[in-house]
């Protein structure tokens, strides 16, 4: 089945909202048609089996694109809209992207290319793509995301990918027409992506904010009587510090959900103990894995601190170790994955693919342990440990350390070339106190609570830690500030 078909297959005519702000509701019915249109269009003027681009921000646009393009039996690419004009050039050419929907604002990075926008007209165009005609394994969107290397890669994604990840999904966070998601994720970026997919498959709403500010987007959950809220790392740490998060009241919110890092358990014990009534659902994914790969149970949030818990509805995860055996309890291994929500691959690079796709499992470079009753925790990242006076360290454990000092609000650990240790572990950290009033007892502090050998050497304060677009801090960007080349 098209992806678009099975999205809309029960809501096509309705007239409940789908997408919904202070300025705008725009029903189920509104966005399959004018969606349509756009399959028609596309249809008309260059058939299937293309890559056509999207960059625009969250909007009745994007997602009104993305469901016309994929509906067309093209591939939509997903363009994240804080890349480089670089970065954009080369999507653009590497994919050959032959028509890109666009914001305005952003028609000056698209040179030579056939641009439509939100002011474009399709009307007339209302034939669409038997959905019989698209095979299942055809590829549906391409996401383009860093690796390993820094070079960003393109994540090829099915149309059975989407289907299983989104039934899963749906599934173990017990999404209905009921639900109503607060949206501060952007779409480009899969588990902002994966809010679009579930709460259109169940006749649920989409509620964007108005303002890019976190406090505007609180606000909104009460006016919109939202029942979801979902968040990065980064996304928690600027609410509870930033704002009256935990001084506020939410009636109608059912549950949070946090994926795309590591946040510290003393926060999330925090959200959770503030906000008894509401389900905390601490997940894990990638976007070679479409978005989800494992969640943690509510119930279990204070047994299993720390734990990204097992994995979803139709996965498979283990932790293998170097052995390439099922790895023991406290054994550290790499997390592996199988699935129907697998990626097909790396786009136009079937090099890269061989290295993370292995006789069907996808190894996800994340190291773990596993407990006496199969939950997963996380340890780090393969090459992410610093190597300090002969001790292998986990950036993490620092890092969560760290995050517990009052007047610290963000904290990325990581290590610097050292002709003593080897490596020397450095913290840089977001707050509003000056270094001298924050540094000396925070110093005191780690002596307190850190061995010797994961005690940083040198600390760094910044006003706000450089974040990537997908709004987690930008590790790579903060540790070539601190750099010597």
């Amino acid at each position: 089945m098209n992806f678009i078909d099975y999205l809309f297959e029960n809501t096509r005519h309705s007239i409940n909202p789908l997408i919904q702000s202070d300025t705008f509701s725009i029903s189920y019915a509104d966005v399959w048609n004018r969606a349509i249109e756009i399959s028609g269009w596309i249809q008309e003027h260059i058939g299937s089996s293309h890559k056509i681009g999207i960059l625009a921000d969250n909007s009745p646009f994007f997602i009104q694109s993305y469901a016309g393009i994929i509906h067309s039996g093209n591939t939509v690419v997903v363009i994240d809209t804080k890349s480089s004009p670089e970065e954009i050039l080369q999507i653009l050419s590497q994919c050959s992207i032959r028509i890109l929907f666009l914001d305005s604002k952003y028609q000056s990075l698209a040179s030579g290319i056939f641009c439509v926008t939100s002011e474009s007209s399709f009307s007339g165009n209302k034939h669409s793509v038997p959905s019989s005609t698209i095979p299942a394994d055809d590829c549906a969107v391409i996401i383009f995301t860093s690796g390993s290397t820094g070079q960003k890669k393109g994540v090829m994604l099915t149309h059975a990918n989407l289907i299983a990840n989104t039934r899963s999904i749906i599934q173990y966070l017990n999404i209905t027409y009921k639900d109503r998601m607060m949206v501060v994720l952007p779409f480009f970026y899969c588990y902002g992506a994966s809010l679009m997919h579930t709460h259109i498959r169940m006749g649920g709403s989409l509620v964007l904010s108005d303002t890019p500010f976190l406090g505007g987007a609180l606000k909104a959950i009460n006016r919109f009587h939202c029942t979801g809220f979902a968040g990065v790392p980064s996304t928690y740490l600027i609410l509870i510090h930033k704002t009256p998060f935990l001084q506020m009241t939410f009636p109608s919110l059912r549950y949070f959900t946090q994926a795309g890092g590591h946040l510290p358990s003393s926060v999330i014990f925090q959200i959770a103990s503030t906000f008894p009534d509401k389900e905390f659902f601490v997940m894990y994914g990638a976007t070679e894995a479409t978005a989800r790969l494992s969640f943690l149970p509510p119930d279990v949030l204070f047994e299993k601190p720390d734990s990204i818990g097992k994995g979803i509805p139709g996965v498979f995860l283990k932790v293998l170790n170097e052995e390439g055996h099922n790895a023991m309890p406290g054994e550290t291994g790499e997390i592996v994955a199988a699935g129907d929500n697998i990626m097909a691959g790396y786009f136009d690079d079937p090099d890269e693919t061989a290295k993370v796709i292995k006789e069907g499992w996808y190894h996800t470079g994340d190291l773990a342990t596993v407990d006496e009753d199969g939950f997963i925790y996380i340890v780090g990242r393969k090459g992410s440990f610093i190597k300090s006076a002969g001790f292998r360290v986990s950036p993490l454990e620092i890092e969560d350390i760290i995050l517990q000092f009052d007047g610290v609000d963000a904290c990325i650990v990581f290590g610097m070339p050292d002709s003593i240790f080897g490596e020397a572990i450095i913290a840089c950290i977001q707050s509003s106190r000056d270094e001298d009033v924050i540094i000396p007892p925070l110093q005191k502090y780690c002596k307190t609570h850190l061995p010797s050998h994961k005690q940083p050497t040198a600390f760094h304060v910044l006003g706000d830690l450089p974040l990537n677009s997908s709004g987690k801090p930008d590790r790579d960007t903060i540790k070539k500030m601190f750099t010597q080349v």
